[in-house]
């Protein structure tokens, strides 16, 4: 694929493990380095609380963000709630509680604003769509502008009969459909995939089930490493979907600084450059300069006019 894949949306039918998936390719790009944000669209069953249970969310909701009469990076920002102890990654979704009706109704300009904002604030934009994206405004504007689609395909009926019923309603030309990129989801040991995937259309990737990941979810520690044999097969995919698909073009660089979402700042002293004496005579006082503060913070960023990839 280009190397212009900034924004991936995940999406599928539901129980086809995009939030899963989502979490699962956000903390590889984190293990090189890169920032991202992921956008959790579901107002039916917030995200943020399944993965993080005892994380604070009051405040920090996604339809409240919607609701401001404008959209910033700082108010992005005041909403993202970081991942555990992981500088690099962020959840921005809606909190406990929340349903159709807790907010004001957005229009279709303000979910490109906010998408077109998480694109100047992060290396990574990966959006947790809602499987019913026709009645979520913010789902099907992430279907329609994202740099590619990630469809995640389940080997069972229920999924063939999803995608028999969404499909047609993305097949008008702003959805192009070419920059899905298929894949199998949930493949059990010994299930014969290839009829599916012949009935898909093909896949370019194959997710295994693994019951390790499965016990992750429903105990709240999908942040946790995949450890178990059957889960090599499901981390070298994962890989493969990073490296191929968001990192394939990248130059090697130097380690970027995480983010620091409470603005943490660390001081560095310079070395004294020390000159050699003049005709041989010994200074009276060497000048030490004063230790400067170094920004590494995302606020800082902001500050100073920069943010997103760089």
């Amino acid at each position: 694929m280009s190397d212009n894949i900034q924004m991936l949306t995940v999406w599928g039918g539901p129980c086809s493990s995009k939030t899963t998936t989502a979490l699962k390719l956000a903390l590889e790009l984190a293990s090189h380095k890169k920032n991202v944000i992921i956008l959790m669209c579901d107002f039916t069953a917030p995200a943020p609380q399944t993965l993080l249970p005892s994380a604070p969310t009051k405040g920090k909701s996604l339809g409240e963000l919607l609701s401001l009469p404008s959209i910033s990076q700082e108010e992005i920002l005041r909403r993202c709630i970081p991942l555990g102890k992981n500088d690099y990654v962020s959840l921005l979704g809606y909190q406990k509680g929340d349903n159709a009706f807790t907010y004001a109704q957005y229009a279709k300009e303000r979910a490109i604003d906010l998408l077109t904002l998480l694109r100047h604030t992060a290396d990574y934009i990966i959006i947790d769509c809602d499987s019913a994206f026709s009645s979520d405004v913010l789902s099907a504007v992430a279907l329609e502008t994202a740099d590619a689609v990630l469809r995640l395909c389940v080997c069972d009926l229920k999924s063939l009969s999803y995608f028999a019923s969404a499909l047609p309603l993305l097949s008008a030309n702003r959805f192009a459909s070419a920059r899905h990129i298929k894949t199998l989801a949930m493949v059990k040991p010994g299930q014969d995939n290839g009829e599916y995937q012949n009935a898909f259309g093909g896949a370019a990737y194959s997710l295994p089930f693994v019951p390790e990941l499965e016990e992750q979810f429903y105990s709240a520690r999908l942040m946790d490493e995949l450890c178990s044999k059957p889960a090599i097969a499901y981390n070298a995919a994962i890989r493969d979907i990073v490296n191929n698909l968001l990192l394939g073009a990248e130059v090697i660089a130097p380690p970027k600084k995480a983010w620091s979402f409470l603005a943490k700042k660390k001081l560095e002293k310079e070395k004294p450059t020390q000159e050699p004496p003049l005709r041989s005579i010994r200074p009276l006082m060497t000048f030490k300069p004063n230790p400067e503060k170094k920004g590494g913070g995302i606020f800082d960023k902001l500050r100073g006019g920069k943010g997103g990839r760089s």
